[in-house]
């Protein structure tokens, strides 16, 4: 053989266009399946109302009282119980990152 160097590089190439392919078979699979669930996408009401039932037990094995508070709001102020709802999830939020940072502070 006089240029092995041509061999070296057909192999190179021959591996690298076999990659790129097998990639971008992989990538025309991969948004399909994304395409069922994207980041942002809107809850049906089915998954809106399980989310908050899921909620709601939570709340519940933590303190039956505001449980009972939230039930009834609930049935009575969708409005309030949103608002309600959504200020838990804000003091929550705030717990766990000042939680967190107590535990990398040790």
């Amino acid at each position: 053989m006089k240029y092995p160097i041509m061999l070296v590089c057909a192999l190179v190439a021959s591996m690298s266009m076999s990659a790129m392919a097998e990639n971008a078979a992989a990538g025309a699979a991969t948004p399909a399946k994304t395409a069922e669930k994207a980041k942002g996408t809107k809850l049906t009401a089915a998954e809106k109302e399980a989310r908050i039932t899921k909620q709601l037990d939570a709340i519940k094995a933590k303190d039956e009282a505001l449980y009972k508070e939230l039930v009834a709001l609930r049935e009575k102020d969708p409005a309030a119980f949103k608002a309600k709802m959504a200020e838990l999830r804000q003091q929550n939020l705030k717990a766990a990152k000042a939680q967190k940072t107590a535990e990398t502070k040790k």
